[in-house]
């Protein structure tokens, strides 16, 4: 049976214990939750009726973000998810499945207690992270790149080098080169630069060329 919500009930879902004792101290502590509970996955029978939950984005169970998101927000929980990783596509999936913050674990506390103040009202508290992961534009490639500039952006950004990009898309290496530097330049414009092949392949990934890699949270 799903236990009652007291005022301000917090549910911590974490698979690191020691983290989610230190979270519930400090809202405890601080008076942003009257009630604390961890557990170790996304267990909806044991969430308090409309308690505010803190979620690891990453757990180690292999669930998804956006499904454990979409579940609990589904379920009337507002969801403050609480993450290490940078990655800005796990963030912007967040965001779409409804978590109303996203703060970092090396952030100070009280940007937590504030987040999960703010989600007790149903209210969004756009981050740093936040902004980050919303400044990749989904639309990027269909407006800026060209079928072969995007071609080649997959290619090198997964890793192949020049002279693969060149056999497997029958172009000159030359070419190849004055395609990437072409994309650098187009994202460079657009208030995004890439300075490094790590970069083009953050860019791809936001911009949907290659899959979402997940990173530990």
């Amino acid at each position: 049976m799903t236990p009652p919500a007291t005022s301000r009930t917090v549910t911590i879902i974490d698979d690191h214990q020691v983290i989610s004792l230190g979270v519930r101290s400090a809202l405890l502590d601080t008076g942003a939750a009257a009630e604390a509970i961890w557990l170790p996955a996304v267990d909806p029978a044991r969430i308090p009726t409309g308690a505010v939950v803190v979620l690891d984005l990453r757990l180690n169970d292999d669930s998804s973000p956006r499904d454990n998101i979409t579940a609990l927000s589904g379920a009337g929980h507002p969801v403050v998810v609480y993450t290490s990783a940078e990655n800005p596509c796990l963030v912007r999936e967040a965001i779409a499945a409804g978590a109303l913050a996203i703060v970092r674990k090396s952030a100070p506390v009280d940007e937590l207690v504030d987040a999960v103040r703010a989600a007790a009202d149903g209210e969004a508290v756009p981050g740093p992270d936040w902004a980050s992961a919303l400044d990749a534009d989904e639309d990027f490639v269909a407006r800026h790149l060209t079928s072969t500039e995007a071609g080649v952006l997959t290619y090198y950004a997964s890793g192949a080098t020049s002279g693969v990009v060149a056999r497997e898309m029958d172009l000159s290496l030359a070419t190849v080169n004055t395609y990437v530097t072409r994309i650098r330049n187009k994202y460079r414009a657009a208030g995004r630069p890439v300075h490094s092949r790590v970069d083009l392949f953050r860019r791809a990934v936001e911009d949907g060329l290659l899959p979402c890699v997940c990173c530990c949270s």
